[in-house]
């Protein structure tokens, strides 16, 4: 389809102008309305783009400080007490998923829950990394939240731009091209009319003389 096209339409009658204008005049509306929407799933996008960010920092300053820990344990304990320690470390770890409407997109809430408490068999150069768990998790969570969301609303992202384009850049400048068609025909129609009436008062003016 392109916008060099115009409407098809049955007939070229006043009906159809009213019509037109009508179409015009509610896909102006949509193409305003799509328009805010965008803006505003673009500024919901930046924010969330930014919160995870900020995530991703902080993940990987509490890695760094986590690996230095769990190093220092595994050079003086070995790695069977470590790894023995860890077990204990991930049981009865639960997510609870829900949604939230960030403009009109369903996105995903993400909750940690059942975080265990610290093992007794954790060596104390570990400490560290027990302290820190909760808190690297919860990030974890919120992230995938985040980049979930992102995916999300770029994806509407997307689907509303294309919309936005193709009312921009095709509809309404095919409305507008067809009306305009419209107008011109029915602007020579009524110059034929008036043409035609012209001849026939002269001719009619021309029998009254010769009589």
């Amino acid at each position: 389809m392109s916008s060099g096209e115009m409407i098809k339409i049955s007939r070229p009658t006043k009906i159809e102008l009213i019509r037109l204008r009508r179409r015009l005049v509610l896909a102006r509306r949509l193409h305003r309305i799509l328009r805010d929407r965008l803006t505003l799933l673009l500024q919901e996008f930046y924010i969330a783009l930014r919160k995870a960010f900020e995530l991703r920092e902080r993940i990987n300053e509490l890695l760094s400080e986590v690996y230095q820990s769990y190093y220092a344990a595994l050079r003086i304990h070995g790695h069977e007490l470590v790894d023995l320690a860890s077990r204990f470390t991930a049981t009865e770890l639960r997510i609870v998923a829900g949604t939230r409407n960030t403009v009109g997109v369903s996105v995903p809430m993400l909750e940690l829950r059942g975080v265990p408490q610290s093992s007794p068999l954790v060596p104390i150069e570990s400490y560290g990394v027990q302290l820190k768990r909760e808190e690297l998790l919860d990030l974890l969570v919120s992230l995938a939240e985040y980049e979930k969301s992102l995916l999300l609303i770029g994806s509407e992202i997307a689907r509303t731009r294309r919309k936005v384009t193709m009312l921009e850049k095709i509809l309404i400048p095919r409305i507008l091209r067809t009306i305009a068609y419209l107008k011109m025909k029915f602007d020579e129609m009524e110059r034929e009319e008036k043409v035609r009436m012209m001849r026939i008062k002269a001719v009619l003016e021309r029998s009254r003389a010769s009589q």
